[in-house]
């Protein structure tokens, strides 16, 4: 039977995603998997949604998704609580690239909104 630590640890599973989001889980785990390891799933799909002849509201409409998931991140990454001591200086560089990123996700957004107009 399986620990219920270890099932909690299983990345990308919703249980565990619902910890990142809480900012339940360590500083490091929350910024750099939250961002980037699932951007392994999301940039793909945004790419070929961009590339296909669809309505420019169809990834539009993810991005603007993306906008949410970054800034519900960026408050997991200001309330995670570090696995390993971590200065102040590197959660406040976390929380204003996790920002940036929603602010990125924003700007394209807006652009495939406006596009068509």
């Amino acid at each position: 039977m399986a620990d219920e630590t270890n099932n909690s640890l299983t990345l990308f599973s919703p249980k565990w995603l619902r910890a990142v989001l809480r900012g339940d889980r360590p500083t490091g785990e929350t910024f750099w998997v939250g961002n980037y390891g699932t951007a392994l799933f999301h940039q793909p799909v945004m790419a070929l949604l961009l590339v296909l002849p669809i309505s420019e509201a169809i990834p539009g409409t993810l991005a603007a998704l993306l906008v949410l998931y970054q800034l519900v991140l960026t408050r997991a990454v200001a309330r995670s609580q570090p696995g390993v001591p971590t200065p102040l200086g590197w959660k406040i560089a976390g929380v204003l690239v996790t920002f940036g990123h929603a602010a990125l996700f924003a700007a394209l957004a807006r652009s495939l909104f406006t596009s068509g107009a």
